[in-house]
């Protein structure tokens, strides 16, 4: 058993770090960048996706979601972040996944020479306890360089599995200002005889946690006819990991910390290296509860005001101004141009408009308003704005066609 835990904890985030040469920057949805550490002593390299509605110009900022063991995990994660912000269920959000020069010196609070069932490890685990100048690096290189870089808001996300997963807790507790929400996937909490847990309860009571969330997910890894309920009482080296899940999960219970919102799940069908990607998943849907709308946008009765007040009350959640999402608006000035709304078609088109100013799309539809009211002037005012912001090569086509009819009528 001790040999499966070791490839559990130490091989994620090793072996697939590199899938790509070193002068291939793109990875897919994102790309690769590096940057020097002086904490660490070293450079560090950095998956980095951005929403395809990120352009220098554009007023949108994003949340940041850091990502640990970042290659094992970039592609799930992202496609996750790009379907559910398309659909308007969480925000869109840069994806920042930090890939591993050295796991266990990065990923450990403590220095701890023994596995979970008190064995020595000198070779492997000697180099462990590097976790504080981990945060450091996180906290005052790479959050500064990619604020600097890009367009970012407040609101700053910590996921991590395993080690991850533990990094992503000893933030919590001994760091509680740097992030906003924590995504704990199967944490290790075993490490070190349980030195965070031995301390959480009396750090947790400790500090305020106002707006804050909380994710942390259990797999099942325990023997045939265990049960979370029993597994508490029972002495098996091979349940012990969803044992201590279990007590975590208690401490939570028995001190709430002071303003945190937080869940706890167990998976029961997936066990330690399959729980990331459903656990990523609910994790994405829990911290963003309440982002999307109630209305289906199919819904008549759906206006500007009602649209403006939801993302008002976003603001308040997320604690940094959100825009309307453009494309949600956009797809509301639509149906109702379909409907031969136009009056509401109309306040759609323009809300955008107001938002996002050096958005092509937006006066692209501007401009299929007026041509659908047969106001061609109005129409061709709005095809060649958008196209002095982009090139589009349907709008180019729209307006051929109109200054065409002008020039015959």
């Amino acid at each position: 058993m001790k040999i499966i835990f070791c490839i559990l904890f130490v091989l994620p985030g090793i072996c697939f770090s590199q899938t790509s040469s070193e002068n291939d920057t793109r990875i897919g949805a994102g790309r690769k960048e590096f940057i020097h550490s002086t904490i660490l002593k070293e450079d560090r390299e950095l998956w980095i996706y951005v929403p395809a509605s990120f352009t220098k110009s554009s007023p949108n900022k994003y949340p940041v979601l850091y990502l640990l063991d970042g290659p094992s995990f970039f592609y799930s994660m992202t496609g996750m972040v790009q379907y559910l912000s398309s659909i308007g269920q969480i925000p869109e959000i840069i994806v920042v996944g930090i890939a591993n020069t050295n796991r266990i010196r990065d990923l450990t609070p403590t220095h701890s020479i023994r596995w979970s069932d008190g064995e020595q490890d000198t070779a492997v685990l000697g180099c462990s306890g590097g976790g504080e100048k981990f945060i450091a690096f996180i906290e005052h290189e790479l959050i500064p360089y990619v604020d600097n870089v890009y367009a970012t808001t407040p609101y700053r996300m910590l996921v991590g599995h395993s080690l991850g997963g533990l990094t992503v807790l000893n933030s919590m507790i001994n760091h509680p200002s740097l992030f906003t929400s924590y995504v704990a996937i199967d944490p290790s909490v075993w490490w070190d005889n349980h030195a965070l847990m031995k301390y959480a309860s009396r750090q947790l009571l400790g500090n305020d946690y106002s707006n804050k969330s909380l994710f942390y997910a259990s797999a099942n890894t325990m023997s045939k006819g265990i049960d979370t309920s029993r597994v508490s009482k029972d002495t098996a080296y091979g349940n012990i990991h969803v044992r201590n899940n279990v007590q975590f999960h208690r401490i939570l219970q028995k001190i709430p910390p002071a303003g945190l919102q937080w869940s706890w799940k167990f998976y029961g069908e997936d066990n330690h290296a399959s729980v990331p990607l459903i656990a990523g998943y609910d994790a994405l849907r829990f911290l963003f509860k309440g982002y999307k709308l109630d209305k289906d946008l199919n819904d008549t009765s759906i206006t500007v005001d009602y649209i403006i007040a939801h993302y008002q009350h976003l603001s308040t959640l997320m604690h940094y101004t959100v825009l309307p999402s453009e494309s949600i608006v956009n797809s509301l000035g639509y149906n109702f141009l379909h409907k031969k709304n136009f009056e509401k078609a109309f306040q759609f088109f323009y809300l955008n408009l107001e938002n996002y100013p050096t958005s092509a799309n937006a006066f692209d539809s501007m401009g299929d308003y007026y041509l659908q009211r047969n106001e061609r002037i109005k129409a061709i005012e709005n095809f060649r704005k958008a196209l002095q912001l982009k090139e589009l090569p349907e709008t180019r086509k729209k307006l051929k066609e109109l200054e065409s009819v002008n020039r015959k009528g």
